[in-house]
């Protein structure tokens, strides 16, 4: 409020406006429960944090460390100090709360939680995106990869993926959201583009298509022929139709016609190979 500068409504009004256009909402939490307006029993502080719960807004919460010393000027009396115990245990009751000590350790982990969030936030969306158009799972598989995603960021970032498909278009929305990650993607439309990437370049990953062209099983042709040259990295296979009493073909890491599953996959072997 001391950046908000001279406005026509109550304080209130404005703390509500301010949520009302946010994406998220923070709440720091010390030893003061805040002004209590004329006629309520509840602070501006503790409205603002009803006001976003009720608006479903994402809601990431820090409390000093009971244990961290504060200027007594600054600690609140009774009913204050009982309003705010309140207040907190509330918080505490509804959703995962984090402490902190001074304000860099504040500031690091304000950074962190949000960033983790808009993380997963970005990748769920772009798999939402493409569900409208490919098989990728349940809402539920969505938000697992996406989560998964974020925790092995350090592990995925910088990683290296030929991509092999003769129709690449087909496979746009899973190299954006591989790039969106951080994995660098490279695509070869044929086998012998493919092998001639693999000699030149190292490779994390090949996610190959099983047909190409007019060959139906041109991607364990691939398989085998990586193989034989000694080329050979850990490789997922995509098809158009997946038929899991087939098995995973020899050679191969895994087999799938889901993104969601080819997501997941991938992150298998990148824990592997990098982790």
């Amino acid at each position: 409020m001391e950046v908000f500068g001279s406005r026509p409504d109550g304080a209130t009004e404005i703390c509500r406006q301010e949520i009302e256009e946010s994406d998220i909402f923070v709440g720091i939490y010390a030893y003061r429960y805040g002004h209590i307006p004329p006629g309520s029993d509840l602070s501006i502080t503790e409205m603002e944090y009803n006001f976003a719960v009720d608006r479903k807004k994402p809601a990431f919460c820090f409390f000093v460390d009971d244990d961290y010393p504060w200027r007594p000027a600054f600690i609140d009396g009774e009913p204050g100090r009982s309003k705010l115990q309140a207040f907190k245990g509330r918080i505490g009751a509804s959703l995962v709360r984090d402490t902190f000590t001074t304000p860099m350790e504040l500031a690091f982990k304000v950074a962190a939680s949000i960033g983790r969030y808009l993380f997963t936030k970005a990748v769920k969306e772009q798999l939402d995106r493409t569900a409208e158009k490919q098989p990728v799972g349940t809402e539920q598989s969505r938000n697992q990869v996406a989560r998964r995603a974020e925790r092995l960021s350090s592990i995925i970032n910088g990683s290296r993926i030929l991509l092999v498909n003769d129709i690449p278009s087909q496979m746009s929305n899973v190299i954006r959201i591989l790039e969106s990650v951080g994995i660098s993607v490279m695509i070869a439309s044929s086998t012998s583009q493919a092998l001639s990437l693999l000699s030149a370049n190292s490779f994390d990953l090949v996610i190959s298509d099983m047909r190409r062209g007019n060959v139906p099983d041109e991607g364990l042709r691939f398989l085998r022929e990586m193989r034989d040259r000694g080329l050979h990295r850990p490789t997922i296979l995509t098809v158009g139709q997946y038929d899991p009493d087939r098995g995973t073909p020899p050679y191969a890491f895994g087999i799938t016609n889901r993104v969601d599953n080819l997501l997941n996959l991938t992150f298998d072997v990148l824990e592997r190979v990098r982790g």
